[in-house]
């Protein structure tokens, strides 16, 4: 097998497991929300962060292997790996194959949880401005009569957020 091409499935590999990695990270960060431990939520994220960069270097290093392969192949300027696979030998067309399906399928399933993770944010920020509107309204009682039947604000000061928590 073509030492390129060997690396390349190994970096296809390793992305695959990160993408895995970062689907872990994103259900640990839902039951953090979901249990208030904020402590752990902002380790989470630092891990996210650091994961997500992670997965930018691997996936630039991919694209760079991509293109030195399709150059090595007499494809220059080629920057995905179908075409690639096609042009290769038996054994290095079904390791590559099985690399990109794994990939693929792992990316689908990160996207997954990451539209649930969205909506389970969306919904968490909703419940909190209501309950922000809600106390702004208990704590801030506007004056009917006071403006010529306009409503008036008390002169009280409104509620916010402070590092993270109401």
């Amino acid at each position: 097998m073509d030492r390129n091409v060997v690396e390349l499935i190994a970096a296809l590999c390793e992305k695959g497991v990160l993408l895995d990695q970062l689907q872990a990270l994103l259900q640990e960060e839902q039951e953090c929300m979901t249990s208030l431990d904020m402590a752990r939520l902002e380790q989470n994220q630092q891990e996210i962060a650091a994961g997500m960069e992670r997965l930018e270097r691997l996936s630039g290093q991919c694209r760079q292997m991509i293109a030195s392969i399709g150059a090595d192949l007499g494809m220059p300027g080629n920057s995905t790996l179908s075409p690639i696979i096609e042009r290769l030998a038996a054994p290095e067309k079904e390791a590559l194959k099985e690399a990109q399906q794994s990939v693929t399928g792992n990316a689908r399933a990160l996207q997954g949880a990451l539209a649930l993770h969205r909506r389970l944010v969306e919904d968490s920020l909703n419940v909190v401005g209501r309950s922000v509107n809600f106390f702004n309204r208990l704590f801030n009682p506007g004056q009917t009569y006071g403006g010529a039947g306009a409503f008036v604000n008390a002169g009280r000061g409104a509620s916010g957020f402070v590092s993270k928590e109401i």
